[in-house]
């Protein structure tokens, strides 16, 4: 019988960091960290152009899309495993860390990057499946604090594009990203109705397994969420550039139906065209169902990734 050490027991330390303002990127990395309770994991900061280092040095880092403060910790001396959470490489190019690895679902094109480690879907570590329910769960990114009016309004606008123009009422609404737990209090009284769910919040998973539709901000982590759930999915508008672009990488391979949000006479057509595939459901699974098929691997990303920093924790390159 073989006993899984904590994290006091191993004395080893591993500093956790991704994108400022990216919700992508830091669900990516709590999905990634999931995997790896036998180390202590060690929040890191960035402020302004520079990163706060822990009171006690680290002995790896793993990085998600900051690749400033990849090549600076890397440079400090601390071994970086740094991932592009996009399903592309990054813009200004990959850092020089000891490893790279990206999160690159197998229905999308090839990223041309050679030399990268191929992850496969980063995936939740516990899969919800659905059990037909009724209404449709918001899945809303939240790039920072402050934002609360911008996510009301939006809420409020796809909230009713979904209850009288395709006539599914909205349930629940599941914010996440690293202002989410700023503002939930706030939607609360601006968007009553719909329950309110915080980042990993666990009964965020249950209220997934009771809808019939799943709306999500435009990133790889809503597909992935649909798919492992058996759920249809429907896309926000972008909130920002960082979801415009994801929005684009979606589109590029006929990513499923956006929710409207602007004025009622703007979204006639596309809720008609919502209402008649929510009452065939199967049409809304077709592109979700397809990308699965061309997957490929089996959701398994995140552990793959933590094995890579497990291996780079007992063998140091």
């Amino acid at each position: 019988m073989t006993t899984r050490r904590t994290s006091a027991q191993t004395g080893l330390r591993v500093l956790t960091a991704a994108l400022p303002g990216d919700p992508e990127s830091h669900t990516v990395l709590r999905w990634i960290c999931a995997h790896l309770t036998e180390v202590e994991l060690v929040p890191g900061q960035r402020t302004g152009s520079g990163a706060d280092s822990p009171d006690e040095p680290a002995d790896v880092a793993i990085i998600c899309d900051d690749t400033v403060l990849a090549e600076r910790t890397e440079r400090s001396g601390t071994a970086v495993v740094f991932v592009s959470s996009t399903g592309t490489r990054p813009v200004s190019g990959w850092p020089p860390t000891r490893l790279r690895s990206l999160h690159r679902p197998g229905w999308l094109p090839d990223s041309g990057s050679q030399g990268v480690h191929q992850a496969g879907t980063v995936a939740p570590p516990r899969a919800v499946r659905a059990r037909h329910g009724q209404g449709a769960l918001i899945r809303l990114a939240v790039p920072g604090a402050g934002q609360a009016e911008a996510c009301a309004r939006l809420l409020r606008r796809a909230q009713d594009a979904l209850t009288e123009g395709a006539h599914c009422p909205v349930s629940a609404v599941q914010l996440y990203g690293p202002g989410s737990a700023n503002v939930a209090e706030k939607l609360r009284t601006l968007v009553p109705g719909p329950t309110v769910f915080e980042d990993g919040d666990p009964a965020a998973e249950r209220a997934l397994a009771d809808v019939s539709l799943l709306v999500s901000s435009p990133g790889l982590t809503g597909v992935t969420l649909a798919q492992t759930a058996r759920v249809p999915l429907a896309l926000l508008p972008p909130f920002d550039a960082v979801q415009q672009e994801a929005a684009s990488v979606l589109a590029s391979v006929g990513a499923p139906l956006v929710v409207p949000s602007g004025d009622r006479d703007d979204w006639t057509y596309e809720a008609g065209t919502l209402r008649r595939a929510l009452d065939a459901p199967e049409e809304l699974s077709v592109w979700t169902d397809a990308a699965q098929r061309a997957a490929g691997d089996d959701r398994r990303g995140a552990q793959r990734i933590a094995r890579r920093v497990r291996q780079l924790l007992l063998a140091p390159m």
